[in-house]
């Protein structure tokens, strides 16, 4: 409608050039201007969509933020309401746990209570036993001399009183420590040994040789010695009288008095007598008569046995040393311990 305008005005005054373009002029920058408007309107509208469309993406976000800022203020709020709840938990545990201590300490006090009655019988029994096993030590050592089997006897009463596990006992093992440290102290003689030495010398002795000489009786007929024939037999039967009528012998003093075979023998069995009393003391432990005996046995051999024979001469040196072996060492007591341990047993027994 713009363009009709100028279009009607230069067709109605024709001839007029100036006037001409001046209405061109104005028709083309009016056109410019149009299209620059159009074009900042077009501008302006895709701007606008452009906009828009981020505005609604930009709104979109928030709704979203929104969203998520409520979700995550509901789970603040349910966060803190469980952790509201775990501390009112903890606080009622905590509140459980102030009576644990004397709960644990009246539970131990039962258990210890239970223990005690269950294990009484038990504890008792082994507290008699080890007793009695410290007693049967004192009895072998006083009658028999029996080390061997008094150290058993108190290494078993030491682990009768280890497995009961308690420390009041201490006191009774330190006694059987020291009991047992001064039997294995001791040096004891070797019994067998000493037996079997002297059962020897004792058989020895009945072939030893007697100081003197033996005087024999008269030699009876070898019948099956005598020749054949009257006169011959006769004569050797005559011969043999006469040389047994008179037996004439040198005696000195090396070779002693005249002795008879039975006196000889009886000087033999005395000395395996002797010899058989020192063996009998050795199997009762006794010193005192063990060295009577073989000092008897000594003092026989050198005024009633020839010494120059080598037979008696051994049998004096196997006495001789024999004589100083100790068969009766001097034994440690063991009543420490018994005594201890039967203290504690009488204080205890009331209670249990």
């Amino acid at each position: 409608m713009a363009e009709t305008g100028p279009e009607t005005i230069t067709s109605s005054v024709p001839g007029d050039s100036s006037g001409n373009r001046r209405a061109h002029t104005y028709s083309r920058l009016t056109t410019a201007i149009a299209v620059l408007a159009m074009a900042t309107a077009g501008y302006t509208l895709v701007r606008l969509d452009s906009m828009r469309d981020k505005l609604d993406t930009a709104n979109a976000a928030v709704a979203a933020a929104d969203a998520d800022k409520e979700l995550l203020r509901a789970e603040l709020k349910s966060q803190a309401s469980r952790e509201r709840q775990a501390h009112r938990d903890l606080n009622r545990r905590l509140d459980t746990l102030n009576d644990a201590p004397q709960q644990l300490q009246e539970l131990a006090s039962s258990v210890e209570e239970l223990r005690g009655r269950a294990e009484g019988p038990e504890r008792a029994w082994s507290r008699a036993e080890a007793l009695f096993l410290l007693e049967l030590a004192q009895r072998r050592l006083t009658l028999d001399r029996d080390v061997e089997t008094a150290v058993v006897a108190l290494e078993s009463a030491d682990l009768r009183l280890a497995s009961l596990k308690d420390a009041s006992f201490a006191a009774v093992r330190q006694e059987i420590a020291k009991e047992l440290q001064a039997l294995r102290a001791v040096q004891l003689p070797d019994v067998t040994g000493l037996l079997s030495r002297l059962s020897s010398a004792e058989e020895s002795a009945a072939d030893a040789p007697v100081k003197g000489v033996l005087a024999t009786q008269r030699q009876a007929f070898d019948r099956s010695t005598l020749p054949d024939g009257m006169f011959a037999r006769a004569g050797a039967i005559v011969a043999q009288t006469f040389s047994n009528l008179i037996v004439v012998r040198k005696v000195d003093d090396l070779s002693g008095r005249v002795i008879t075979a039975e006196e000889a023998q009886l000087q033999r069995q005395h000395l395996q007598l002797l010899l058989f009393a020192a063996r009998t003391a050795v199997a009762r432990h006794d010193e005192q008569a063990y060295r009577t005996a073989l000092a008897s046995a000594r003092r026989a051999l050198g005024e009633f046995f020839d010494l120059s024979k080598p037979a008696a001469q051994a049998l004096l040196t196997e006495v001789q040393a024999l004589e100083p072996v100790n068969i009766d060492p001097t034994l440690p007591s063991v009543t420490g311990s018994i005594n201890t341990l039967r203290r504690m047993v009488s204080s205890r027994r009331g209670p249990e």
